[in-house]
């Protein structure tokens, strides 16, 4: 690491960026590469280039979430995604060891080390598969340290003023500890480099950092590439069921964390409804409720508007925590004090600077009476006591010379002490605390053009702030009040184990990240909740297979852990009951054309007794019962394919629910036989009622395909478009009415 006042040495050639750190580090490189969007690619690559061609350098990269442009693994994939790649992703630079792992092409003397991979993605890399780390992401600093790592890779971008700093920006997430930790014990030098991309939107707080963090610097206009964009996915009812009722769980005043995905943005849509269309909200979530004794969940439902509003405290930031800000839920601040905290939470005092404030801080014995030069600090550094007094002795001077008394006995002292921050609102709340983000083109737009003063009440920061409660407890719990932390599983278990990260060979599809983290958390926060949510049910080659299983060769939350899971059809509490009432309770949740088989299991194994019944109200768990729940007496435009909006255009998004969709539902031309009837007559028809489809054929560039195997597959794709795309859903912006709007918006204002 630089010294505290050392300037970087600058390069404006990745090549001659590799021979500075050689030159530092010597041929045996352990690189630290943050997860996500926040690599230095072009360093990357040079690095790994370098060591391509020279056996004699040994290089171990230990990063996570190595993002890659979209690739379609069929031709109807292929057909959907090259558009995206010449629009979305032309700026963008692949990371060379990646292309050579998944080809098997990693050179012996480079190994990739990913302790969370995208997910899915690298299920038949052998190389993958053999290097992966299982490590909780606060544990990830000690690993790297353990690793022996000597050089960190990251991509910045600079302050907009003069100052010369930096910004961490998209992945404090793991620097700022790795590097805190490495002083704690006061490890050999770490190289550090920064790669400079003006385009990362600049985020201050605990992101912002000193150039002298850094020994060596890559800038130029070669290095200021747009964003790796993430689009939204499509939002399906499924999602949407579990956004209700998860929704319901989540108490005013509380605390907020949800992933990127289908399912933080249908719960972050969803909160948004019931803060501002709370009659829908109500409806649609007494209906999904119909008939389900409350027996199976101990938490009062909560249905109404957001006053105190909700702080977000997630390692991922998602768009849907903008989405929230705008409608009013994502407003409650919190601050770093706990005596100050803890007022705020038992309204003992307001955001607002006032003498009660003083007094009771006072009260507390959080400051004394006249006031200490610490005192003085920490009320100057909060905003309550004017910035313009200099602590002398137990007396004041202001910016006149003049000398006052520092106690608070009298109205007229404590006026005084206020001075001109009486009325205003205390400095340093923050509404949301993050980790890193990753997330569409409009979210980076978004972030840019952010006003200062919400800007201010982020903090993006170290993942051991955010993921756990060792430092500062009483601190975290007086932030964190009545959390609520939502993440998904690929499975639970029937004694509620849940399965996130790998299968049952033990491939490993993505990792444990934060999940067990947050759910732990959980457990220790008074009020605290962890919720597991996931669809009851997944399609696997063409057959529909229950996502509630009995057993399973292994788990990422051990059973112990169980808490609440949450599934279309409900939620089961799990925390503190047996055994029995476990089962049972999930068994409540599943759908219903697996529930007899799974309680047969139970049964059979003694932990369920042999007379047992599911009850009425719960055998009728079906995905028509969602359907219609959805479809029947609603209003229109509620529950849109893309809530947040979405970098595809408009045929690419109804494109993208049908694809998926002909995905499930199998390869074999004869389990897509009834999707090509209904192709054949959609293209065959002049209709306007297909009119769009057509569309999305031309899209996919069906107008210019002769062969029989492509006629197919267009039958195939318009099938899937009259089938599962419900024209009566809207879909959400895309960039077409994004673009025309904005397009709109400025010629309104230059004839303004």
């Amino acid at each position: 690491m630089a010294s505290s006042t050392s300037a970087p040495e600058s390069f404006d050639r990745a090549e001659a960026c590799v021979d500075a750190v050689l030159d530092k580090v010597g041929k045996r490189i352990v690189l630290g590469l943050p997860l996500g969007i926040g690599k230095a690619n072009h360093f990357a690559n040079a690095l790994y280039a370098r060591a391509e061609a020279d056996p004699e350098i040994s290089l171990t990269i230990f990063t996570a979430l190595t993002l890659e442009r979209p690739s379609g693994g069929s031709e109807l994939e292929r057909r959907f995604v090259q558009p995206l790649l010449d629009r979305l992703y032309q700026d963008y630079q692949d990371l060379a060891y990646n292309q050579a792992r998944r080809k098997g092409l990693l050179p012996e003397n480079v190994e990739v080390c990913e302790f969370f991979m995208q997910p899915g993605s690298l299920l038949n890399s052998s190389s993958a598969q053999q290097s992966y780390v299982s490590s909780n992401y606060t544990h990830v600093p000690r690993d790297l340290l353990d690793r022996g790592v000597n050089v960190v890779a990251q991509m910045v971008t600079p302050a907009l003023d003069d100052s010369g700093d930096f910004s961490l920006s998209c992945n404090p997430d793991l620097t700022l500890p790795l590097l805190a930790l490495a002083r704690q014990r006061r490890y050999g030098p770490i190289t550090m480099v920064g790669e400079v991309n003006s385009r990362l939107p600049f985020v201050g707080g605990d992101a912002r950092v000193p150039a002298s963090m850094f020994d060596v610097v890559l800038s130029g206009p070669v290095f200021n590439e747009d964003i790796f964009p993430a689009p939204n996915p499509p939002v399906r009812l499924t999602d949407y069921a579990l956004g209700f009722h998860i929704a319901g769980l989540v108490k005013d005043g509380g605390t907020l964390q949800v992933g990127i995905g289908a399912l933080g943005d249908a719960v972050c849509h969803v909160l948004g409804l019931r803060q501002n269309k709370n009659l829908d909200f109500v409806d649609i979530l007494e209906a999904l409720q119909t008939d389900k004794p409350s027996s199976l969940c101990k938490l009062p439902l909560e249905t109404g508007r957001f006053e105190l509003g909700i702080y977000g405290a997630s390692e991922m930031v998602p768009e849907g925590f903008f989405h929230l800000r705008d409608v009013g839920v994502l407003v409650r601040k919190v601050y770093p004090d706990t005596a100050l905290q803890q007022l705020l939470n038992e309204g003992r005092i307001s955001e607002t600077v006032d003498e009660r404030m003083l007094l009771a801080l006072r009260d507390i014995g959080r400051i004394q009476s006249p006031l200490s030069e610490q005192d003085t600090r920490f009320l100057q550094t909060m905003g309550i006591v004017d910035p313009s007094y200099s602590w002398r002795g137990h007396r004041f001077l202001d910016e006149g010379g003049e000398m006052e008394e520092c106690d608070l006995h009298s109205s007229k002292g404590r006026e005084k002490l206020l001075g001109d921050c009486a009325g205003k609102s205390l400095k340093l709340g923050t509404w949301l605390h993050g980790g890193f983000y990753l997330g569409s083109t409009r979210l980076y737009q978004r972030l840019r053009n952010m006003p200062t003063g919400d800007m201010a009440g982020i903090n993006m920061t170290a993942i051991d702030f955010i993921n756990d409660m060792l430092k500062n407890p009483d601190l975290k719990i007086a932030q964190r009040q009545h959390a609520r932390f939502v993440n998904s599983a690929m499975m639970v278990t029937l004694n509620g184990a849940v399965i996130s990260d790998g299968l049952e060979d033990g491939r490993v599809v993505s990792g444990v990240g934060g999940q067990y983290n947050f759910v732990a958390q959980a457990h220790e926060l008074p009020g605290g909740r962890s919720i597991i949510a996931l669809p009851s049910t997944r399609h696997s080659g063409g057959r529909v297979c229950s996502n509630i299983v009995w057993e399973y060769p292994h788990c990422t939350i051990p059973r112990h852990l169980r808490d609440m899971v949450v599934t279309e059809y409900g939620v089961a509490d799990l925390r503190g009951k047996s055994d029995r009432d476990v089962i049972v309770a999930m068994l409540c949740i599943a759908d219903s054309r697996f529930q007899q088989e799974l309680l047969e299991k139970a049964q059979d194994a003694g932990k369920v007794e042999t007379g047992y019944c599911i009850p009425d109200a719960f055998t009728n768990n079906t995905p028509e019962r969602i359907q219609a729940v959805f479809t029947q007496g609603h209003r229109p435009g509620l529950l849109p394919y893309y809530p947040l909006g979405t970098d595809l255009t408009e045929e690419e998004g109804r494109l993208a629910v049908a694809l998926k969709a002909v995905k499930e539902e199998g390869r074999k031309i004869w389990e897509l036989w009834p999707i090509l009837r209904q192709g054949l007559k959609a293209c065959k028809s002049d209709s306007p009622e297909f009119r769009s489809v057509h569309a999305c054929l031309d899209r996919m560039g069906f107008d210019r395909s002769d062969n029989f195997e492509h006629r197919l597959e267009a039958y195939v794709v318009a099938g899937a478009l009259v089938r599962f795309y419900d024209e009566r859903r809207p879909l959400g912006e895309t960039a077409e009415n994004i673009t025309s709007g904005a397009a709109h918006t400025q010629s309104g204002s230059a004839a303004g």
